[in-house]
């Protein structure tokens, strides 16, 4: 029986990137790859024991399908996120889950730290649209990520938009390569700057700085937008 850890799923309005302002079930997934300064879910990113441990429980595809399918029809949502932690750590549910959850007419967002390229690779066709995040070192911890965050672009389907979460210590140099290795793959491809909300020592970038990021991405893309945690804002999960 396949299992995964569930932090939580819950009814929100989604605050990020291509689809903020749509109603949709979330689908917490415990567990994540890396440790982002700017992190706003830190207790999901843990793992916990395989056993319920709340908040975290291990559970089925079939009791999490059940539940965010009541919840959708509950509240008319028509599209699950997947979302963690990172999710992609447990390709094998999500890729017993998505079916069912198409199967009850619901779209499937998948959000990811764009990292995990070969997990991705056994997912073709799973998800309806992806929201990759690139990893700057000058946002993070100092580790790069360009080749992984290279590889995924290079095996994610045509449904696919980039978010860079940019802080006080973002480098240009770092922004710059991140719009490179998005524009190598496609040229239109939706690139959601995303200035960091407020916590502990992480700050957002200036207006001034936030506006040269923008025109820095606009000479190489043809879709860029600055939009913050609008969740965030409006004081919602």
């Amino acid at each position: 029986m396949i299992t995964a850890e569930i932090s939580e799923i819950f009814v929100s309005i989604q605050g990020e990137g291509l689809y903020c302002g749509q109603k949709q079930v979330f689908v917490r997934f415990a567990g994540c790859n890396l440790a982002c300064a700017y992190c706003d879910e830190p207790a999901a990113a843990k793992r916990r024991p395989k056993r319920c441990l709340a908040p975290f429980c291990e559970r089925t595809v079939s009791s999490v399908a059940a539940e965010v399918i009541k919840l959708a029809r509950g509240s008319r949502a028509r599209a699950v996120s997947l979302t963690g932690g990172e999710p992609l750590l447990n390709r094998e549910f999500i890729k017993a889950l998505a079916p069912a959850l198409k199967k009850a007419g619901l779209a499937v967002h998948l959000e990811t730290n764009g990292t995990l390229y070969r997990e991705l690779a056994g997912l073709k066709g799973i998800s309806d649209v992806i929201a990759m995040d690139i990893k700057l070192p000058s946002s993070t911890r100092g580790k790069a990520f360009w080749g992984e965050h290279a590889k995924f672009l290079a095996v994610a389907p045509e449904k696919t938009f980039v978010k860079i979460v940019v802080t006080s210590k973002t480098s240009v140099v770092d922004l710059r390569k991140a719009v490179n290795i998005s524009a190598k793959a496609r040229k239109a491809i939706p690139f959601f700057i995303q200035p960091a909300t407020p916590k502990g020592g992480v700050r957002p970038p200036s207006d001034k700085k936030t506006d040269f990021f923008y025109k820095l991405a606009a000479l190489r893309l043809e879709n860029v937008r600055i939009l913050p945690q609008m969740h965030k804002l409006w004081g919602i999960k």
